[in-house]
Formats: C-alpha cells, structure tokens, sequence
C-alpha cells in the first residue's frame, strides 16, 4: 500500500493515517470507504469516509492494511483467526510515540474495530485516543 495515498487526520499535533482495511483472507479486493469516529478527552468527532483502492497483493501481506496509526510503526501480538485480528502496536512520528492495541472484526465486504492509544509528546504527557473503525466495501477498482 502507498503510505502517501492514506488518508491523513491530524489530532493534537499527532497526524494519524489509517489504511482502509486489515488483511486477512476473508476480505475481498476493491474500492473501500473507511469512516472513524475519533475520540480525545471524551469528545468524539466522525471523520470525513475516505476511499482507498485495496489489491489482492495487499490482502496477502500479513501486516501491510491492519489499521495503525502515522510515522514508523511495529506490531506486535498479532494474532489472527479467519474473522478478527488482534495487535499491540508501538509507533514514532517526530516527537510523538504513540502505543496501543487494535481490534478488528471483519467480513468479505465490510469491517469494523477499536483502535485505543496513548500518544505521549517529548515529556512523556499522554493524551488517550479511541477510534471506532468501519468500513464497506463500496465497488471495484484497479491498482
């Protein structure tokens, strides 16, 4: 997946990319339309949808579409049965690290998840962010 075609959405200075499904064998190939509900310090706020083209090749990597946030992300925990996918997740985007846990329920055309992370700044204050997840598969479409 091109990490310049995700989506962007910047919250309290952390810029947070999704991309638009996770990837496991259920899922089908096509175009995808993500919406998320973000919520920081109790107050939740619906994202615009966004679109993104997935591939089949996209589908077959193992981590390359579960849900993480922006910058250089590892993930850990993974653990995958044929329709959810659980994980921990660490990431670093210039003085923000941002760590958490995912979970993703999903289906051949349609899924949806929690993302919940603490996003802490250069002097260790965290800032706790839920995102609720979903998604539909909304048609085809070539990569």
């Amino acid at each position: 997946m091109n990490t310049a075609a995700r989506p962007r959405l910047l919250i309290l200075a952390a810029a947070l990319g999704l991309p638009a499904a996770p990837a496991l064998a259920a899922m089908q190939p096509g175009l995808w339309e993500l919406t998320m509900t973000v919520t920081v310090d109790g107050k939740p706020q619906t994202v615009p949808a966004a679109r993104e083209c997935i591939s089949q090749k996209d589908i077959d990597d193992g981590e390359r579409t579960l849900p993480r946030p922006d910058g250089q992300c590892k993930l850990s925990n993974v653990k995958r049965t044929p329709d959810r996918a659980t994980y921990d997740l660490a990431c670093t985007k210039d003085a923000l690290t941002t760590r958490g846990r995912a979970e993703i329920v999903f289906a051949a055309e349609s899924y949806e998840g929690r993302v919940n992370v603490t996003v802490l700044d250069k002097n260790n204050l965290g800032v706790p962010i839920a995102m609720a997840l979903n998604a539909r598969r909304v048609g085809s479409c070539e990569k």
